[in-house]
């Protein structure tokens, strides 16, 4: 059963999102440190607490806006994003992601 405030444009957006990085929802849910039902929760257009949205952003390299309203670049246009940044070191240190 869908939630009474579901967004389903919002959560086509975070499907989108996460397939343009090349991954899936496992591996967002490792680099977010939560629960992967989560996620499938906001792609199912579930509400987001304003903290995860802060989280969701920056690991799936867009902002705030463009999550919840569409509105925006879809990423960062011209800048190394936080999350791939912090990916890159990480491979470059030979860290691997931490397991819930």
């Amino acid at each position: 059963m869908a939630h009474p405030n579901a967004d389903k444009k919002r959560g086509e957006r975070i499907e989108r999102l996460i397939a343009r990085q090349g991954e899936d929802v496992s591996h967002l849910a490792r680099i977010m440190r939560v629960d992967r039902k989560l996620i499938y929760l906001w792609k199912a257009g579930n509400p987001i607490s304003g903290e995860m949205v802060e989280r969701l952003a920056v690991a799936l390299e867009t902002t705030k806006s463009y999550i919840m309203t569409g509105e925006g670049p879809e990423h960062y246009p011209g800048e190394v994003p936080p999350a791939l940044l912090l990916k890159q070191l990480a491979d470059a240190l030979g860290l691997e992601p931490a397991d819930d």
